[in-house]
């Protein structure tokens, strides 16, 4: 790593899955309004399902998810139970409009429910928004519950896409994180997918993690490699004790440093693409005849809340606690707690909490970050021309900064700038310069 880009390594950006970010919603959206962008959703407009499930069987201490422990599985009944009425709530409203082509399964453990819970929504999902045989299903497992015959059940059910959490391979980490796993599971788990006919599976890796080292990353890199994942997302612990009471389990001075981090982040770009991976945006890859690479190639590959994706769909609808949505320029979130989820469905009303509705700038901006994440190049000449004079000074002078310390190459004439190759790891460095909405100067001086 470059001396000069110390300073970035630490730098809260957000992970801009959306634009404005999560923590800009508000109480300017609510239920009603939800509704009303709900029931303005074109006849054939494509759409986006996400159905979150909070549910696991036991805690990991690194975990930012919405996410919440249970042991008796008949208390996930009422779960299941509202996300039915959840989903017929917004068939009514849609009243037909809107064809699925898309449906993922996130947590939380969405696996902690039988596939028999997990089939009674998918037909709720059919029976109401009218999903059909080409929508593209995927899923997050937790290996550790996939029970024999799980993965029949959900090629079964038209699953295509399976995501299993790994996280790290070395025992020592494993116990640091309170997640342990063997290899030989996980081998067992991908032979099942590959029996089962899931033609598209992925490992979600995780680097900064504690007791983590850059000879146990390559050697957890080398078995995930060995097992030959169509995908790969190698995501970076983020440490936040204070917002996530969980992660004080977390020993930390067994956390890597900034320098040691951003040489596991370019040992595993490194070994991935010489293992013939290609790098999708800053914390993807896949081989080269996914999918996602394909999208990439063709220049539709776009960033939303499960990170990069070929969905086609421009609208997402978010069922269950704290599943977000986001429809014609308007996010949505849920309800976070399990128990108010389910009361405002009792209630029979559309449990939207907060959100945001976009600004003529935020589409512009969103369209620009889109661009750099996704593809490294962004024009920003709509945002210059877009922002007040002041905010026009700080964001050149951030990328003047940014361009002598050889992250961008940066054409103060048109307006466009470019990430060098061997420094995509700080793109949403980069993006926070770019953001109106955030203190970037923070986010870009903030000390490692």
């Amino acid at each position: 790593m470059r001396q000069e880009w110390q300073k970035y390594q630490t730098g809260l950006a957000p992970r801009y899955t959306s634009y404005p970010s999560a923590l800009h919603f508000n109480d300017s959206v609510g239920p009603e309004r939800y509704g009303r962008a709900l029931s303005a959703i074109g006849l054939y407009e494509a759409l986006s399902i996400y159905i979150h499930i909070p549910f696991c069987a036991q805690l990991c201490w690194y975990c930012g998810c919405n996410m919440k422990v249970e042991n008796r599985y008949e208390r996930v009944m009422p779960y299941v139970l509202a996300l039915q009425d959840e989903i017929r709530m917004v068939g009514g409203l849609l009243g037909g409009r809107g064809r699925p082509v898309s449906l993922h399964f996130g947590g939380g453990t969405p696996n902690f429910l039988l596939p028999a819970d997990l089939e009674r929504i998918l037909d709720a999902i059919e029976m109401e928004l009218g999903l059909t045989d080409d929508a593209r299903l995927s899923i997050e497992l937790d290996p550790r519950l996939v029970r024999e015959g799980d993965l029949d059940a959900l090629a079964g059910m038209g699953f295509s896409r399976v995501s299993l959490g790994v996280q790290d391979f070395d025992p020592a980490v494993q116990a640091a994180i309170n997640r342990v796993q063997s290899f030989d599971m996980i081998e067992h788990c991908v032979g099942l997918a590959r029996a089962a006919g899931i033609n598209d599976l992925s490992l979600d890796l995780l680097y900064g993690l504690p007791r983590q080292t850059e000879a146990t990353f390559a050697d957890t890199l080398a078995k995930a490699i060995s097992l030959s994942p169509d995908r790969l997302a190698v995501f970076g612990y983020a440490h936040l004790p204070q917002a996530l009471p969980r992660q004080r389990l977390i020993e930390e001075a067994a956390l890597p440093g900034a320098c040691v981090r951003a040489d596991l982040t370019a040992l595993a770009d490194r070994t991935l693409i010489e293992a013939g991976y290609r790098r999708i945006g800053f914390d993807h890859y896949a081989k080269p005849d996914n999918a996602l690479a394909v999208a990439l190639r063709e220049g539709r590959l776009r960033r939303n809340f499960q990170g990069f994706t070929d969905d086609r769909a421009r609208t997402t609808i978010g069922f269950g606690a704290s599943s977000v949505s986001f429809v014609n320029g308007l996010y949505a979130q849920n309800e976070k707690s399990v128990k108010a989820y389910q009361g405002a469905v009792a209630e029979r009303r559309l449990p939207c909490a907060k959100g945001i509705v976009r600004t003529g700038l935020d589409t512009v901006c969103a369209a620009a970050i889109a661009d750099l994440l996704c593809r490294f190049r962004a024009d920003l000449s709509g945002v210059f021309a877009g922002v007040g004079e002041t905010h026009r000074r700080r964001m050149m002078a951030r990328l003047d900064a940014l361009a002598a310390d050889k992250v961008i190459n940066f054409n103060r004439r048109d307006k466009i700038i470019q990430i060098i190759p061997e420094a995509y790891g700080l793109c949403r460095t980069v993006a926070a310069a770019i953001d109106p909405r955030i203190d970037a100067g923070a986010v870009l001086s903030r000390a490692v």
